[in-house]
């Protein structure tokens, strides 16, 4: 009888501490969880525990899925941080000041996410389970609970080699904690997203497993975007695409802008024929007007022999002389004055871009290139292209060195291909030396000829080699926008049988495509991206070099 005695008070000691327990729980106002659901005691704990709103006064949502804002909302209430000093935006799609903006940059600054992407969260999307499982996980690390796993525990399930390589760890520790169980007995789901129903299950079980929730060590500082990610965040596919492209310009530049958009256009005489100076400056502004990103304007104005703007006698009382006989009659402080002069009309007009300096180096007057060089020997050349180069950029007025490797005494390839014999020695020794001056004077872009070159690559025109572009950028150390010379030259078109060279030249190297044919090379490189033959990772690439040259000569802000 005294033992019955006992029995039946311990009951109802378990009895009255069960209706304490339940008096302290707070009575759910949902009306879509039923205390027969399988997740009523969950529900019922992220309420408690006020882990969780409802998606309405009246409605939790338990089918709903889950979104991997609304998870690190959830696991930010779990561990209630002070959250007034988490005010960067690490992720370019997390608005700022928004619902969950506090709570992303705690769970990025303590390394319990690192986003979908650079500088991308996805806010929005649904959370899977294998994201939940590398959350939690991640958490535990940083609070130094148990972060033991089991990963042959993932063996006894079918679906195992569904989970991600960057998973498989968190879900080991998740499956080996019992946090997260299989969908089946043999399936785990991975990918599959979960509801709210699931996650608040998966907090219940992490209640004895999460025991502390204060972080450890010190915070790591990230890489914060910077304004050339900002914009290429906003970027389609199509957008990166055109800004490959520095097309010469149009009939129609506004559709072109709005089809195509492109880096820029490429103006030549016929554009500034019988114009006045406020009639090109309109014309320009009406140009830029129609592009999202401010395009380049660009123009050849060398002197001598090319003259695209001065040519114009409403817009110069004279033709600019060529270099050489600037230098002829005034030396270097008439190039210095020379370049101040053209950049400043230049960039009255609106124009920003000046294909300019010619780096070659000739002394025979039979020589194709002759005329536009500076009738100098290499190192005279090389002290010029540096002048020139510094001037300009002082001027605001941004160039391209041509033609990279240097044009030396060959064939004019508007007509033809030419092919280079020279050794390499003799490049280094002479034809290089000013492209050099002009990398170390910063200058943004180095043009490439079409020029096949025997002692670097005797099988493709410079422009569409792997391996003189590399050279550029690897032996002399340029970081710059490369860019081809015109796409529609004969000594490109003969070489390619009339085909569309423009991934030929991305796949070389290069950033930035010169094109009369914009329409068919913006299509076959847009092709090659959708197809999967040119990465976007490489697209990336170069029109980051693109707009960082934009961005420093103040072409867009």
């Amino acid at each position: 009888m005294f033992r019955m005695k006992k029995i039946m008070a311990l009951v109802l000691t378990v009895l009255t501490f069960a209706a304490q327990l339940q008096a302290f729980a707070k009575d759910m106002p949902f009306t879509d969880v039923r205390d027969t659901d399988w997740y009523y005691d969950a529900v019922q704990y992220v309420y408690d525990e006020n882990l969780f709103n409802g998606t309405s006064m009246a409605t939790f949502s338990p089918a709903a899925n889950m979104t991997r804002a609304m998870f690190v909302m959830v696991l930010s209430n779990f561990v209630g941080p002070d959250l007034d000093g988490y005010t960067e935006r690490h992720f370019l799609d997390v608005p700022m000041n928004s619902w969950y903006s506090r709570q992303v940059e705690w769970a990025a600054m303590n390394d319990i996410v690192s986003g979908t992407a650079r500088f991308r969260f996805s806010p929005n999307s649904d959370v899977t389970r294998e994201q939940m499982a590398v959350m939690l996980y991640r958490f535990a690390q940083r609070t130094g609970n148990d972060a033991y796993y089991d990963i042959d525990l993932l063996d006894g399930y079918a679906d195992e080699g569904r989970i991600s390589g960057w998973a498989r760890e968190g879900m080991a520790w998740a499956v080996t904690h019992k946090v997260i169980s299989g969908t089946s007995r043999t399936t785990l789901s991975p990918k599959a997203c979960a509801t709210r129903a699931q996650a608040a299950q998966i907090f219940k079980n992490c209640r004895d497993v999460l025991v502390s929730r204060d972080m450890l060590g010190t915070e790591t500082e990230h890489e914060l975007p910077d304004r050339i990610d900002e914009i290429m965040f906003d970027m389609s596919t199509e957008e990166k695409i055109g800004q490959m492209f520095l097309s010469r310009y149009p009939d129609d530049p506004g559709k072109y802008t709005k089809t195509y958009h492109p880096a820029g256009y490429t103006m030549y005489g016929k554009d500034f024929s019988g114009k006045t100076k406020d009639g090109v400056i309109q014309m320009i502004k009406d140009t830029q007007a129609k592009s999202k990103i401010p395009l380049f304007i660009a123009v050849d104005e060398e002197g001598g022999t090319v003259v695209r703007v001065s040519s114009n006698r409403n817009l110069a009382s004279n033709p600019f002389e060529s270099p050489r006989d600037v230098y002829g009659k005034s030396g270097m402080a008439g190039l210095v004055s020379d370049t101040e002069t053209k950049s400043r009309l230049l960039k009255g007009l609106g124009i920003n871009l000046n294909l300019a300096p010619v780096c070659d180096v000739a002394d025979n007057p039979d020589d194709y290139i002759y005329d536009r060089t500076m009738g100098l020997d290499a190192e005279g050349t090389a002290t010029a292209i540096d002048a020139i180069v510094r001037t300009m950029a002082d001027n605001g007025m941004s160039g391209a060195l041509k033609h990279f490797p240097g044009y030396g005494n060959n064939a004019n390839t508007h007509t033809g291909i030419a092919i280079d014999d020279r050794p390499l020695s003799r490049f280094e020794s002479c034809d290089l030396l000013p492209f050099q001056a002009g990398i170390l004077a910063d200058v943004p872009g180095v043009l490439v000829s079409h020029n096949i070159i025997n002692c670097m690559d005797p099988t493709k025109p410079a422009s569409l080699s792997e391996k003189v572009v590399g050279y550029l950028r690897n032996e002399m150390c340029f970081d710059g926008v490369i860019m081809t010379d015109d796409l529609d030259m004969d000594a490109i078109k003969l070489y390619t049988k009339g085909s569309s060279p423009s991934v030929q030249a991305v796949k070389a190297g290069n950033d930035l495509l010169l094109t009369s044919s914009l329409p068919t090379d913006y299509g076959n490189l847009l092709d090659a991206v959708k197809s999967g033959k040119i990465s976007e990772k490489r697209i990336d690439e170069s029109v980051r070099r693109i707009l960082e040259w934009k961005l420093r000569f103040g072409i867009m802000s």
